[in-house]
C-alpha cells in the first residue's frame, strides 16, 4: 500500500494518507520540498524538517485504529500562516498524556533554545537513553508552534508558522 497524495492549490498545498512505514518519509519530505518550493527556502527546509519529524513520530509511536488507519498529512496556508497537522491512531493513552505534557511544556516557554539545550544535554548525560528531541527542535529550530488534539485514539499535532 503506498501513499495517497493530493497536491492541491493554495491555501490547501498537501492532503496525504500513508501507512505507518518508514519508507514514505522519503517521498514526504521530496512532496513537501516541491509543495513549498516558491517561499523562503529557509522556511521550507524548517517546514520540511517539522514535517519530517512529526511523520516520524507518527511512524514510531503510531498504530492503526477504527477512526485512523493510516497517518495523514495536512499542510495549508491561511492567514499568514503555515500549518502542518499530522495525525495518527494512538491507543496508548499514558504515551499520548506524556505527549501531550511536552507539549504544553513547550507551548509555556519563552526560551525554546534553553528547553532544546537541556534535551541535548538529558541525552548526553544518559548514554542508553535516546530521542524524544524531535519536538523540542520543531519548536526551536523550526520556530514552529505545536498544538495537540486527542480523540477517539487520534493524536492530532498541528505545527504553525507565519509565513510573513
Amino acid at each position: 500500500m503506498g501513499q495517497t497524495i493530493k497536491k492541491l492549490e493554495a491555501p490547501v498545498l498537501l492532503d496525504s494518507r500513508l501507512p505507518h512505514a518508514w519508507d514514505e518519509i522519503r517521498r514526504i519530505r521530496k512532496n513537501v520540498g516541491e509543495a513549498l518550493s516558491s517561499l523562503d527556502p529557509a522556511l521550507s527546509t524548517a517546514a520540511t524538517m517539522v514535517t519530517s519529524e512529526l511523520i516520524e513520530n507518527a511512524v514510531k509511536y503510531g498504530e492503526a485504529v477504527p477512526a485512523a488507519t493510516e497517518i495523514r498529512l495536512a499542510m495549508s496556508m491561511d492567514d499568514g500562516q503555515l500549518v502542518i497537522t499530522v495525525s495518527n491512531g494512538c491507543a496508548d493513552v499514558s504515551g499520548v498524556r506524556t505527549l501531550e505534557r511536552r507539549i504544553q511544556e513547550i507551548a509555556a516557554t519563552q526560551d525554546k533554545a534553553a528547553l532544546y539545550m537541556s534535551r541535548l544535554e538529558q541525552l548526553l548525560a544518559e548514554p542508553t537513553e535516546s530521542g524524544k528531541l524531535g519536538l523540542y527542535r520543531i519548536a526551536f529550530e523550526g520556530e514552529f508552534d505545536l498544538h495537540f488534539s486527542y480523540r477517539d485514539n487520534v493524536v492530532s499535532i498541528t505545527a504553525t508558522r507565519s509565513i510573513r
